[in-house]
C-alpha cells in the first residue's frame, strides 16, 4: 500500500508539512556582533568553516589586511567582506589562507532542468488557483441571476 500513495501525498511526507510553521529569523551569536565602535576600529564577524563541515562565529580585528584565527593567519580583500544588517562578515575556511568568496568562479548550470521543473510546477498550481477563483466567481454570478429570477416571479 505504501506504493500507490498519490502524488499530493507523496510530496506531502517529503515537505514534512512545515507549511504552518512559522520561520525562525536568524541571529549572530551574541560573541560575534561587532558594534558600530567595533567596526570603525576594524573588527568584522567572522564565520569560520572548519573542515568537519561545523561553522563557528567570532568578531576579530583585520591589522594590515590579515586576520589571526588561533594559530593561523588569513589574507583579507575588500572584496571577500560581505554585509549582512549592515554589519561585515567574512566566511573563512580554517585550511585556506583566503576566505571563501561565492560570487568568484565561474557560473554553475548543472541544476537547470531541477529549477525549470520547479518553474514549471509553480506556473500549474498558479493558474489553477486562477480558475478555481474565477470559477467560484461565475458560480455565484449564475446562482445570483437564478435566485433574482426565482424572487421576482420572472
Amino acid at each position: 500500500m505504501e506504493n500507490h500513495k498519490t502524488l499530493k501525498e507523496r510530496i506531502e511526507s517529503l515537505e514534512g508539512n512545515d507549511g504552518n510553521k512559522k520561520k525562525k529569523k536568524f541571529f549572530i551569536p551574541f560573541s560575534a556582533r561587532v558594534s558600530r565602535k567595533k567596526m570603525k576600529e576594524g573588527y568584522v564577524s567572522i564565520v569560520t568553516i572548519e573542515d568537519n563541515h561545523n561553522i563557528s562565529f567570532r568578531k576579530e580585528k583585520i591589522a594590515d589586511g590579515v586576520i589571526k584565527l588561533d594559530d593561523s593567519f588569513h589574507a583579507i580583500n575588500s572584496n571577500d567582506i560581505f554585509f549582512y544588517k549592515g554589519k561585515p562578515f567574512i566566511f573563512q575556511p580554517k585550511r585556506k589562507q583566503n576566505p571563501y568568496n561565492p560570487l568568484i568562479g565561474k557560473h554553475e548550470t548543472y541544476g537547470d532542468k531541477y529549477i525549470l521543473a520547479r518553474m514549471e510546477g509553480d506556473k500549474i498550481v498558479g493558474q489553477r488557483k486562477a480558475i478555481g477563483w474565477g470559477m467560484s466567481i461565475g458560480g455565484l454570478i449564475i446562482l445570483g441571476i437564478i435566485a433574482y429570477s426565482f424572487f421576482t416571479g420572472g
